[in-house]
């Protein structure tokens, strides 16, 4: 029987939410019924293309930048004649919107557009748009939270819309050797504490609020730190803050690193004090570890975390609330090992790799029913 050619349309390959989803999810596919190509429009200096190649996923890219529009639309086109796909699987906003007329233009029936971020802004012309491409579109989101944007900004039918969510896992490793080795790289005494954030900075990530926590819980516990982890897009921003609260040293901002799993092996309470969020692989990578977690209340926390106390919700901009949640799991070893554990339970149950994976093959042999 003959494979099933899938190409999936992204904007970029840098290290990103979904582009991780990309690279966990095509190689543990049944490679006897599907076959995967990628195509992808713009540049990054941490491009996973050579992963993907590694893999063997051939990938294309055609230079949305270098070219005029209609230059870029005619070779986007192209590429996907040259592919010859059964479905496109368009992913986020800029690849739903390119990809998809680019397809139908080449004459693909079969397409999918998956939204992993929730959507502010609607309007006339994107409900058009929407309608057009409906015929030919199954909606796919990663939260009942995007789905929901979806629905208000789009005007989707909010069953028409699939949700999916996402899977993560982490690469093994000896906790008690993390955390030894991560103190001794920070310079700290091996019983501190550390209460650690994965983010890169952007706004939606609300890092004032974290660092204020940070001021708030450090000023009666000398012996906790607070660590920051993630690419620094608004280095300079940032630093302004730190230094209007002078809390030196009492938090550490590390930037990008490729070992987030050793850093959540160590440390001892993990936040995230994003004001919205598609879907927070970090939280459930987190959750994995066995952290206790404490975080915002955005659009899909809920969903995250679950009923099962498996997490602890805080208001949004809410710094005064967080600090206490922080400090009654630093004060409560109990707690935090209780926490720790039924995070990890629910991290396994709902959020691994083999339930993504059927799902998706599941999905795309249901679109290959339909015209």
């Amino acid at each position: 029987m003959r494979r099933i050619r899938i190409l999936h349309i992204i904007e970029q390959l840098g290290v990103g939410g979904a582009e991780r989803q990309l690279l966990g999810l095509l190689p543990r596919m049944d490679r006897a019924r599907f076959e995967h190509r990628i195509c992808y429009f713009r540049q990054k200096a941490d491009s996973l293309d050579w992963r993907f190649r590694e893999l063997g996923i051939p990938t294309t890219f055609v230079d949305k930048d270098g070219l005029s529009l209609p230059r870029f639309f005619n070779e986007l086109r192209r590429a996907i004649r040259t592919a010859g796909p059964d479905i496109v699987h368009n992913w986020l906003y800029v690849a739903n919107f390119w990809g998809r007329w680019a397809a139908v233009s080449a004459g693909v029936h079969r397409l999918i557009a998956s939204d992993r971020a929730e959507i502010e802004q609607g309007g006339a012309l994107l409900r058009v748009h929407e309608r057009l491409l409906a015929s030919r579109t199954l909606r796919l989101a990663n939260s009942r939270a995007v789905a929901m944007t979806l629905h208000r900004c789009c005007g989707l039918p909010l069953d028409e819309i699939r949700v999916i969510y996402n899977a993560v896992d982490l690469p093994p490793c000896d906790p008690r050797q993390a955390r030894e080795e991560i103190r001794r790289e920070l310079g700290l005494p091996a019983e501190h504490r550390l209460v650690i954030m994965v983010a890169r900075q952007a706004r939606e990530k609300n890092y004032p609020m974290f660092f204020r926590v940070a001021g708030r819980v450090t000023a009666g516990r000398p012996g906790v730190t607070f660590v920051a982890l993630g690419r620094l897009d608004l280095k300079e921003e940032m630093d302004k803050v730190l230094a209007e609260l002078k809390i030196g040293d009492r938090i550490r901002v590390i930037g990008s690193r490729s070992d987030v799993h050793r850093w959540l092996a160590a440390a001892d309470v993990f936040c995230l004090t994003s004001d919205r969020e598609g879907f927070p692989n970090v939280v459930i990578e987190a959750m994995t570890a066995g952290l206790p977690v404490v975080c915002t209340d955005f659009g899909s926390a809920r969903e995250v975390i679950g009923e099962e106390g498996a997490g602890v919700l805080v208001p949004r901009n809410d710094d005064t609330a967080m600090a206490r949640a922080v400090e009654r799991l630093l004060d409560d070893p109990e707690e935090r090992t209780t926490l720790g554990q039924r995070a990890r339970q629910r991290a396994e149950g709902c959020f691994g790799w083999p339930r993504l994976v059927a799902e998706m093959e599941n999905l795309y042999l249901e679109r290959m029913g339909s015209r």
